[in-house]
Order: C-alpha cells, then structure tokens, then sequence
C-alpha cells in the first residue's frame, strides 16, 4: 500500500502496523515489531487517552481493542527493532516500503503533519528560486536587511502599505511622486533608486549576487563591496 506525497514518514509507519495487524492470524496472539519508537509511543498513548489523530491510528486500536476482547489483554504486543541492522524480516519490509513509494497510490491520504511537511517543501523550493533569495544567507547590515525585506513583502513603512491599512492618505511615493509607493517600485522601478545606486530592473537580476559585487582598494588592501547591500542601505523609508 502507498499514502501519496500529502502523507509523513510516521504516517507511513502506523499505516504498517495496521496492515500487519489486518493480515495476521484473528486467533491467536501476535506479536508486531517496528523500527519507529514514535509508532509506538503514539499507539500506547491512544491505548491509555482513547484518542488517535489519523485514522489509520484510530483503526489500529480498534483492532487491538476488539481482539484484546476476544483473546485477553496480551491479545496483540508492540515490540521495537533497531533500524538498519540486518535483521532480516526488518530490511525486508524496508525494501518494500521504498518500492511502493513508487506507486501511484489507490486511496491517497492527507494528514495533518503530511500537510505541514508538503508546505515546508513548497516554502523551500520558492526560496531557491530566482529572484526570491534562493534561500541564501546574506551578512548585511541591519539596515539594509530590514530594507530589503519590507521591499520585498510589500509591508512595512511603505506608502502603499499604509494607505491599505488605514495609516496614510496618500499611497504614492515620497520621492517621485508619480506612482504607488510599493515595495517593487522603491527596488526597481523608482527614478531615486537610480540615484541610490540601483543598477537593475527585476528581482532576478538583482539576486544575481556575483553579478553586483565590486572589488575595491584602501590602505589595508581589496575588499568586496556588496552593491545591492549598498542600495537598500541608503533606502529611507521615513
């Protein structure tokens, strides 16, 4: 069985254990090992509180209930196994677990956490695209980091920003006059960025870090000069 891309790695892990529990033997006592030690923390806490967040969860102890019912309260036993370890049974289920990743899943599942882990992805993936930081870690100064951000997302002190919010009268620029005080009209568009320093027209071309970094001389020697640091830094805003 396969849960799809909205599913975590632990969710996966409970799924198991419920197919085990479904093809074992319904009269006798069993005994179901797994390498994840949150599995089975998370079934030993929905035994004792009644409570199970997914409903592969929920399934499981409805299970384990019914048999403990018919076969006594040993009717099914949770046990864990040290991952990667050549036990044989163990890196089977491994090795077909990562082929039904393969698979295009028959009932796919959405999970709380397989939510959080699919937005964390698409957040990381939009960071390492052109033109929003790829993700890299500048050492600017604060200035021009707080400068740079409030550009970019379009709030902070910017005129735009604060006629939306009921802060100001007037949403247009304070240094040209001629259009909305946005965020991309103070890094690209402005005619006093070009006096400022700016060299660039979009965000692509501005996160071409390389691009805008110049060498320059004094008394102690070269050092590298960060021209868009630069920019931002002389941005006011106020």
């Amino acid at each position: 069985m396969t849960l799809g891309k909205l599913a975590t790695v632990w969710d996966g892990e409970v799924c198991g254990v419920r197919g085990a529990l479904e093809d074992a033997p319904s009269e006798s006592n069993v005994l179901i090992l797994s390498d994840s030690q949150a599995a089975i923390a998370a079934f030993r806490k929905a035994g004792k509180t009644g409570r199970a967040r997914i409903a592969d969860l929920r399934r499981v102890m409805l299970d384990i209930k019914e048999r403990q019912t018919r076969l006594g309260p040993n009717a099914v036993s949770l046990g864990w196994v040290k991952a990667h370890n050549e036990v044989c049974g163990n890196e089977n289920a491994d090795q077909l677990a990562k082929h039904a990743t393969t698979l295009y899943p028959e009932d796919p599942q959405i999970t709380e956490g397989g939510l959080k882990q699919a937005w964390k992805r698409k957040r990381e993936e939009e960071r390492r695209v052109k033109g929003v930081g790829m993700g890299r870690v500048v050492k600017w100064n604060r200035k021009a980091r707080v400068m740079y951000v409030q550009c970019r997302t379009g709030k902070g002190n910017l005129q735009a920003w604060r006629h939306k919010i009921g802060k100001s009268d007037d949403p247009e620029c304070r240094k040209c006059g001629r259009y909305a005080e946005t965020g991309k009209h103070v890094a690209l568009v402005c005619t006093h960025g070009e006096d400022i320093g700016r060299r660039w027209g979009t965000w692509e071309d501005m996160d071409d870090r390389a691009r805008w970094a110049r060498k320059e001389k004094d008394a102690e020697g070269y050092y590298t000069v960060d021209l868009v640091e630069t920019f931002f830094s002389k941005i006011d805003l106020r």
